[in-house]
């Protein structure tokens, strides 16, 4: 049955993240970091009850909460996520990406499917409705306040020992660094005060969500 559903929202720790829930419960009882394909072949075996092994506890992947609602009404598990500063994640997405299209052999479909767009400024990136409010747009279908936990990347390491001890977990185990893009950003022009105030404006409901939890982190 599963006890926990981790939402891996992109470029908010997530990968970190799954390695310390493999390390805490054991790798054959956390499934792989489910990605859009994998929903997909959830869908066409039938849902969730039939695609998932009976041992699993714990599912952690890019899963918006509305593709795990059926889920998370049968079997009652705990949702938590993790955010961050909307415009840091932002930045730290388009530098991923424009880092995997300059590179092409990390990712060759990938690459070849978006060769076209390997010019594409920060702003132009930004302005696409795929990236905008996109930690809004996992989370929604569920209140936050209903979230078991909503930790935030700027204070990874104190939250992360907080959720372990709600958790009950024996030992906390260290948090691994994985998918450390900040070389990528160096390559990055500084942003100015306009374009920052075009981020904000272009994830405005994502602002608001972050600022809602910054406000009641007591409460998750």
């Amino acid at each position: 049955m599963i006890r926990l559903i981790s939402i891996h929202i992109p470029k908010t720790g997530g990968t970190s993240f799954y390695r310390a829930l493999q390390t805490v419960y054991g790798a054959q009882q956390v499934s792989a970091s489910f990605r859009r394909r994998d929903y997909e072949a959830v869908v066409k075996a039938g849902g969730w009850s039939r695609a998932l092994p009976p041992q699993l506890k714990v599912l952690h992947g890019h899963l918006h909460y509305e593709e795990v609602r059926e889920l998370h009404l049968q079997h009652n598990p705990k949702i938590i996520t993790w955010l961050r500063d909307p415009v840091d994640r932002v930045v730290s997405n388009y530098s991923f990406f424009k880092h995997r299209l300059l590179n092409p052999e990390h990712n060759p479909e990938v690459a070849a499917v978006n060769a076209h767009r390997v010019s594409e400024t920060l702003l132009e990136y930004a302005t696409l409705e795929e990236n905008r409010n996109r930690m809004s747009k996992f989370m929604r279908g569920l209140h936050p306040k209903d979230y078991f936990f909503i930790g935030l990347l700027e204070s990874f390491e104190a939250d992360y020992e907080r959720l372990g001890k709600r958790l009950g977990w024996a030992e906390v185990p260290p948090l691994p660094r994985l998918n450390d893009n900040r070389r990528f950003r160096k390559a990055l022009p500084e942003i100015k005060e306009e374009a920052l105030r075009q981020l904000q404006a272009l994830n405005a409901e994502d602002m608001a969500l972050y600022d809602w939890v910054k406000t009641h982190r007591s409460a998750i």
